[in-house]
């Protein structure tokens, strides 16, 4: 028995070389050119009947186009946005979520913990000492005791910021 490979539709009418469009429907033939087997798509339009030499068609419908998962900025992009908001006192909670994604996508690494030299000793702050290891730049993010609401704010606001739809 012999195998044949049919390729994906292209998504153009093959009589009138027309894009065809989300949710349109359209004709498929597998057509007998040679010795190999050629799938051509036809819009109904131009569809009257199967051609000459066909195998077998059948109807179809091109897909709805859905929208895409959301896809995380560039890595330089991240690590950009991460150094900014290190930058602002304001954002340290931000920068402290964002380091955290950074690490489980493994574009930081090495985490350790050590005693942040500080004016004010009431307490004492830990910082997350990270590098990037193909740039070699070394990054201190104090760590943030945030509740889960806060997370989830911060959450939206760095989902916001940092990923795209496409």
């Amino acid at each position: 028995m012999q195998e044949y490979t049919i390729h994906r539709s292209n998504r153009r009418c093959h009589q009138t070389d027309r894009a065809l469009a989300p949710g349109e429907c359209y004709y498929s033939a597998v057509v007998a050119q040679g010795s190999s087997l050629v799938r051509q798509d036809f819009c109904k339009e131009a569809w009257s009947g199967p051609p000459e030499q066909t195998v077998g068609w059948w109807t179809c419908q091109v897909p709805e186009k859905t929208p895409g998962k959301p896809k995380p900025a560039p890595t330089h992009v991240l690590l950009a946005t991460l150094e900014a908001l290190l930058e602002d006192p304001a954002k340290v909670d931000l920068a402290y979520l964002l380091c955290l994604l950074l690490v489980r996508r493994r574009i930081l690494s090495e985490p350790t913990s050590m005693k942040l030299d500080s004016v004010v000793p009431p307490e004492e702050l830990l910082v997350l000492h990270l590098t990037h290891s193909p740039t070699n730049r070394d990054f201190s993010i104090p760590v943030c005791d945030l509740d889960l609401e806060q997370s989830e704010l911060l959450e939206a606001e760095l989902n916001q910021l940092l990923f795209s739809e496409s």
